[in-house]
């Protein structure tokens, strides 16, 4: 039986160190090759004979081990460096945070595959920086459901970024479009909603709620200082390729954590 626990495989002394994938004992031998020329070892407790393998090709640790890194890196306020430590502390598995780092580029997680109502839409945009350079996520968030819609990050603050985002929401829902939409009071989204959306100005005086983030608009405002409390811990990313690929994976398991 093929263990994928995060105890399955340990690191030692710099080096891969299989576990005897039968009774779980370190004490073995290598025992030829296989047909696939990979190494073959034999267990000295129980003589099971086992290969070193992962399930992911071109990986020494199994895909849960690397989907247990990534989300401890995404949800909790924690560097890549404390996860690596975390991983050894608890785990005896040795990875640098370079490594964690590219598993989180490489994710495949996106919201796109969570099912998200459109019925109201709450829009907002905070501020945080890349590398000392400041820039904008922008969110359109479910009232209903919960779920992040789409998001957006941009170095500006003018009216193609907010026409952006709401382009992406209304890709994302398939072109189903809300029946609300509430938003602050930044001058952009009027002019943003009548371009993407297509309401006509007297239809969009009913639908489009203006107020502040203590009022209406506190619903999205909420989310905005949970991410600000996530990315605080350390104050900047290094490029926008990281913070995009973070986001993608926070959104991920925000939207995952709306369905339970």
């Amino acid at each position: 039986m093929l263990q994928t626990d995060l105890y399955s495989f340990s690191y030692k002394k710099g080096s891969v160190v299989p576990w005897c994938k039968k009774c779980g004992d370190q004490n073995f031998y290598k025992a030829g090759k296989s047909k696939q020329n990979k190494q073959r070892y034999q267990c000295k407790k129980c003589g099971h004979r086992f290969l070193w393998t992962s399930d992911l090709p071109r990986q020494t640790l199994f895909s849960n081990v690397i989907a247990f890194a990534t989300e401890l890196y995404t949800t909790t306020g924690i560097s890549l460096r404390k996860v690596a430590f975390h991983l050894k502390k608890y785990f005896d598995i040795i990875i640098s945070h370079e490594a964690i780092r590219q598993w989180v580029l490489k994710s495949k997680k996106s919201i796109d595959d969570n099912c998200i109502p459109t019925k109201t839409w709450h829009i907002d945009e905070t501020y945080f920086k890349i590398k000392g350079i400041g820039h904008w996520l922008w969110i359109v968030r479910c009232r209903e459901s919960g779920h992040v819609i789409s998001w957006h990050i941009s170095k500006s603050h003018l009216l193609k970024d907010a026409r952006t985002l709401l382009r992406k929401a209304i890709i994302q829902t398939h072109g189903v479009k809300p029946k609300k939409i509430i938003t602050d009071g930044l001058w952009q989204y009027p002019v943003a909603i009548k371009k993407e959306v297509g309401w006509r100005w007297d239809v969009q005086k009913e639908r489009h709620i203006i107020d502040s983030g203590i009022g209406k608009n506190a619903f999205i405002e909420r989310l905005n200082k949970e991410i600000k409390r996530r990315f605080k811990w350390f104050g900047t990313f290094q490029a926008l390729e990281g913070a995009n690929a973070f986001f993608k994976l926070w959104f991920y398991y925000h939207n995952s954590l709306m369905l339970t």
